[in-house]
């Protein structure tokens, strides 16, 4: 027999099981790999179609020697040439300054060789002796403009899937070397009737690659799918390239070579006399005294001899818990860090409360409903277009005023001491009230204004934001309300008695983190039963409006209205008595609202539920609720007079690119847990395969290994150790390398994981956190891993322990 090549398929369908595994490993490196560089390079493809349409071109030269220029249009070395004008700005480094180039002649050409655009334009210049200028946009996607990129690029794909191929080639490896043992005195037979080392290679190269390319294929194919359906995602048009197939031949299949290489030395290096005696298996080492240690104490004499078996090959069993170990350190952190941005995902929705985006500014007599929906508000398509938005699960009229207190004191006066020192608003609307208290006393000189100044002083501290509420709103708010009720009567209303704020942070409070920003205040000593009068609003605007249109039309114009394009100055009109309109304004609205409260224009509204936002920052516009129907009565609004717009958002769902149309903190705080969220999809991913891989590995191995062991464990059924005894005593081998595994990986897991938040929390608005339940995610994965491919294999074990006892020592 001169012809091996069907030994190596025989011994291939003899171990088909083992070599599925195998094949299947390699197949989802090949996969996870060929799907990056396909779908890249789909996407760079597309790229180079989009910046063609726009601008054609890789090289223009430029010069005003038209026959010159001619003379590059007919080089070999371009493919097709154009003519047409050329400007642009360029750095001119003598003169430290920008200077505009034009020219009317200019040569726009596509080469043959678009790879080489950079050489040949630098060969062309020298040649002809005119400047060019690649077109940059289209050379980086050529892998151009930059000394040795080509380079690099190309030697960064190929060390990227010579990692991967070191996981795939290594658990062939694996394979090869259990076939070869097994078969390793057919192999000295042959020897013996004349094969020769090479010939035997070429075997054991014939497994090997038979298995490999197997893998690539299937692999190429899945990859090919996913990338497919990726691309359908991510709107980029991707097929089947053979192009990113090559780095993975490249890396795979030379990897491969060497590796195979190791595994014929099993059988090349020792002569076929000795193949047939099987003596590459005795190992020349001191018998070692060892004792029973904690396996035994636990185990009795199963786990003594599980210990020593393990100590035996010390080897086998160190790369099998690093394997794992690793697996379980992958699983710890992705799961703990999971568990991090759930739960800030839940901290969010616990202060931003259910609806994430707000675009709200409340009437007033000053800024009536339509100033309001023509300058601050988006139209209705708008409104209409960001509803249709998938990530947008609610969307929410807002109805809300600022009305005016009739006296201060029934509701700022009742203000609590805490909230007032330790916050900035707090502070803020205490020393308002404080110099409303002191506005008659108060020492003015003769500059102040003193009438102005008293009408702000009491305008500000009277002002109450008031907001209507539908059914669904008071619903929402039921879920906050501390003592009383949310079922209003028409004069009923509720008020907050409490809630988080994040302003508190200029106290310096040391124990202020990125993730718990919000802090719990008591607000307003309020009771149910308390009363609270409001101006007659409708009243209000309506005497303003007669008063401030009076004002206009008497005022005197001071200085025009400026308007350059650049600058613009609103013009400045005054009173006859000089005060400025815009200061008049308030004098005029505090003395309507004193003559409403002497005339009994005000409403009395009765507090019948006092809220407690909890975690939830409390509302910017919000003092007091009541029902809608309440509030279209005190104001004279109707359906029709929309002062803002909420929506309700799906953190799972919203793109990163959505964050620039929000609030500056509120972005802050969704973008660092949208980025946590988009990591934590490929961490998971990773971690996914590293786990797979390892499993496959450990899989191979035990199989193997068992399978070399036939000898030995039909000497214990010898000795009468029963089957099911058996498979318990090589079963507490795997409990041991499950029980390091996961100690070590729990270890190492919380280690990283703490140093991961670590330099999270100084990006993101993340929580600490430690997923103990991940630890008994790790045991159970990496129990079934190693204890079931134990089983699985010993189960496999033939019946008849004769032919095992047969096998050569």
């Amino acid at each position: 027999m001169t012809d091996y090549k069907k030994l190596a398929l025989y011994y291939l369908k003899a171990g088909k099981r083992r070599c599925i595994v195998t094949i299947v490993g390699v197949m989802i490196t090949v996969a996870v790999l060929y799907t990056a560089l396909n779908f890249g390079y789909s996407y760079v493809l597309q790229k180079r179609q989009e910046v063609r349409k726009e601008a054609d071109y890789e090289i223009v030269f430029l010069s005003e020697d038209t026959d010159r220029l001619a003379q590059i249009a007919a080089d070999d070395r371009v493919l097709q040439a154009y003519s047409g004008a050329y400007s642009g700005e360029e750095y001119v480094s003598d003169e430290e300054r920008f200077v505009e180039v034009n020219y009317k002649n200019a040569l726009y050409v596509n080469i043959r060789h678009p790879y080489q655009m950079e050489s040949v334009m630098e060969a062309m210049k020298a040649d002809y002796g005119v400047d060019a200028r690649l077109n940059n946009e289209l050379a980086v996607l050529y892998l151009q403009d930059s000394d040795g990129l080509l380079g690099v690029v190309l030697i960064l794909v190929l060390l990227v899937a010579y990692i991967f191929a070191i996981f795939a080639v290594g658990m062939i490896r694996n394979t090869v070397q259990m076939f070869t043992l097994e078969q390793v005195k057919d192999y000295g037979i042959l020897r013996c009737i004349g094969a020769t080392k090479g010939q035997l290679n070429r075997i054991i190269y014939r497994m090997g690659a038979g298995m490999e390319l197997t893998g690539i294929a299937a692999g190429v194919l899945l990859g090919t799918i996913i990338s497919v359906i990726l691309g359908f995602s991510k709107d980029v048009n991707v097929g089947f390239h053979i192009g990113p197939a090559i780095p993975i031949l490249i890396a795979y299949l030379g990897d491969l070579y060497f590796v195979m290489q190791e595994c014929s030395k099993l059988v090349t290096k020792i002569s076929p006399v000795s193949a047939v005696r099987g003596e590459y298996r005795i190992k020349k080492e001191k018998i070692k005294v060892r004792g029973n240690g904690l396996m035994g104490r636990l185990f009795g004499v199963e786990g003594a001899y599980a210990r020593k078996s393990v100590l035996r090959n010390s080897g086998r069993f160190a790369k099998t818990v690093t394997a794992m170990m690793l697996s379980i350190t992958a699983i710890i952190i992705c799961l703990s860090i999971e568990s991090m941005v759930h739960d800030t995902k839940k901290n969010i929705n616990d202060m931003y409360g259910r609806y994430l985006e707000e675009n709200q500014s409340p009437a007033s007599i000053f800024n009536d409903v339509e100033w309001i929906q023509s300058e601050d508000l988006p139209s209705a398509e708008e409104i209409k277009e960001n509803s249709l938005h998938y990530y947008v699960t609610e969307t929410k009229m807002v109805y809300s005023a600022r009305g005016n207190l009739v006296d201060p004191e029934t509701y700022y006066g009742k203000f609590n001491k805490d909230y007032a020192e330790q916050t900035s608003l707090g502070s803020y609307i205490e020393a308002m009230m404080q110099r409303w208290r002191e506005r008659n006393t108060k020492e003015y000189s003769e500059k102040d204004d003193v009438e102005y100044e008293k009408a702000v002083d009491s305008l500000n501290s009277s002002f109450i934001s008031i907001e209507g509420c539908d059914q669904n709103d008071l619903d929402y708010l039921s879920e906050f309300i501390e003592s009383g009720t949310a079922e209003l009567d028409d004069d009923g209303i509720l008020v907050i008695g409490g809630g988080s704020v994040m302003d508190y942070s200029w106290t310096g409070d040391e124990k202020l983190t990125l993730y718990d920003l919000g802090k719990h205040f008591d607000t307003y000593d309020l009771q149910v039963g308390d009363t609270i009068r409001l101006v007659d609003y409708r009243e209000y605007k309506k005497r303003y409006q007669a008063a401030y249109d009076k004002m206009m039309a008497d005022s005197i114009l001071v200085s025009p209205e400026v308007d350059t394009g650049d600058t613009y100055i609103s013009e400045e009109r005054a009173t006859k008595e000089g005060r400025s309109t815009w200061r008049e304004q308030y004098v005029i609205a505090e003395r309507i609202r004193q003559e409403l409260i002497e005339e009994g224009y005000y409403r009395t509204y009765t507090v019948q539920g006092v809220l407690d936002f909890g975690d939830q920052l409390l509302p910017d516009w919000g003092d007091i609720y009541m029902k809608r129907d309440s509030y279209f009565d005190l104001t004279g609004y109707g359906e029709q007079d929309v002062t803002g717009i909420k929506y309700a958002i799906d953190l799972d769902s919203v793109p990163i690119s959505y964050f620039d149309m929000l609030s500056s903190d509120l972005t802050d705080v969704l973008y660092g847990y949208a980025y946590a969220r988009n990591v934590m999809r490929y961490a998971l991913a990773f971690a996914a395969f590293v786990f797979i891989l390892s499993s496959v590995n450990i899989i191979n191995t035990t199989a193997g290994n068992l399978h070399m062991r036939r000898k030995e464990l039909a000497q214990l059924r010898v000795l009468g150790m029963s089957r099911k005894r058996l498979i318990h005593t090589v079963m507490l081998e795997g409990v041991m390398a499950t029980a390091l595994s996961n100690i070590l990986g729990f270890l190492f897991g919380t280690i990283f994981t703490i140093y991961i938040y670590e330099y999270l929390s100084m990006l993101l608005y993340i929580k600490p956190t430690i997923a103990w339940w991940a630890f008994g995610v790790g045991f159970a994965a990496s129990a079934l891993v190693i204890c079931g491919s134990i089983y699985v294999s010993l189960r496999d074990l033939p019946v008849d322990i004769v032919d095992d006892l047969r096998l050569e020592e």
